[in-house]
């Protein structure tokens, strides 16, 4: 999903014209917040404890507003409304702001990171962070906040993958970016790109045989319900990207613009280990309720990564801009490998 760009210049002059104005002295900003999540996940405790903090900072001065469970459209759209204005806030993964702006998916690549502490080390370092956080300023948003939440898992209703070979076949429900498509297409499955809140019922009706997603994600929507099997293939890191409008965000004095970038990353710190916690309740969560989780053989996990070996240079052949990114981050990832 990418706007075209002359739709994007008269929206953001409409936007500016009509919403997003400095508030006057003495007037209260306003800041809607969406997210696709629900329940205590990270995104959603990351929405509280900001709202939280910088409003306790800034007594009367914004009223920052909580919309969980895509309450303001699905991920796809509220990405959309931060470009186009109509959201101030969103928390989501890189992965869907990646449709805005294509070289945000480079942590899709499979393979790259150790683990989760390997990956909050690169994306804290603070000048790959200014530099990431700012990828997406030409399609009007620029982030606040980014952390590792977990790795990714892959849930199916009625065949369990414990070899690489029982992808095969399988039509796996994705985000819509093509590290995504090809990881399915390189497994021998298909990747169907679809929103979060669809894939439930798309897994009841038949339309899909399992979804990639975030174990918290399995969590919040009980994904037990509806398929049993969970394998923790653990091949890329989730990682949430928080993003806000930037013309309105320009527009708010400055020392609330600071505050805002200080909480936001004082809550990078602070959600990794949150997160890391959780995952240990999410697990027995799953088991209490019936699922059973899966963890690839040492052999087949090497067998699953070299699958996935040619993934990040097919996608990026593709589109140069992408790979001018993904060679800025490898210098990082490899400053931040334990030796």
């Amino acid at each position: 999903m990418r706007i075209d760009g002359r739709l994007l210049a008269i929206a953001t002059v409409l936007a500016t014209a009509l919403a997003i104005a400095t508030p006057a002295a003495g007037q209260q900003a306003v800041m809607k917040i969406g997210t696709a999540t629900v329940g205590d996940g990270d995104q959603n405790t990351w929405m509280a404890r900001f709202k939280e903090r910088v409003e306790a900072r800034a007594p009367g001065r914004i009223s920052i507003q909580l919309f969980p469970g895509s309450q303001v459209g699905d991920n796809t759209r509220m990405v959309e409304g931060i470009q186009l204005g109509t959201l101030e806030g969103y928390v989501g993964p890189t992965t869907v702001s990646a449709i805005a702006e294509r070289r945000l998916q480079i942590f899709d690549a499979p393979g790259v990171f150790d683990d989760m502490q390997h990956g909050q080390r690169v994306i804290t370092d603070p000048a790959f962070r200014s530099w990431f956080l700012a990828l997406g300023e030409r399609r009007n948003f620029t982030g606040i906040s980014m952390w590792v939440s977990g790795t990714a898992c892959m849930i199916t209703k009625t065949r369990p993958i414990r070899t690489v070979e029982d992808f095969r076949g399988l039509k796996m429900s994705v985000l819509a970016t093509r590290m995504e498509t090809e990881t399915m297409s390189r497994l021998g499955a298909a990747g169907v790109p679809m929103p979060m809140v669809d894939r439930l019922h798309a897994m009841q009706t038949g339309q899909i045989d399992g979804t990639k997603l975030a174990l918290v994600v399995a969590d919040a929507f009980k994904f037990w319900t509806m398929g049993k099997y969970l394998t923790e293939s653990d091949e890329v890191l989730i990682i949430p990207l928080v993003i806000v409008h930037k013309p309105w965000f320009d527009k708010l004095p400055a020392d609330l613009q600071a505050i805002m970038r200080e909480e936001g990353r004082k809550l990078d710190d602070e959600l990794i280990g949150y997160s890391t916690e959780k995952r240990k309740l999410y697990r027995e969560n799953w088991v209490k309720n019936g699922g059973e989780l899966i963890q690839l053989s040492d052999a087949e996990r090497k067998r699953f990564l070299d699958r996935l070996a040619g993934v990040a240079d097919a996608v990026l052949a593709e589109n140069p801009e992408v790979k001018a990114a993904f060679d800025h981050m490898m210098p990082f990832v490899e400053k931040h490998r334990k030796k």
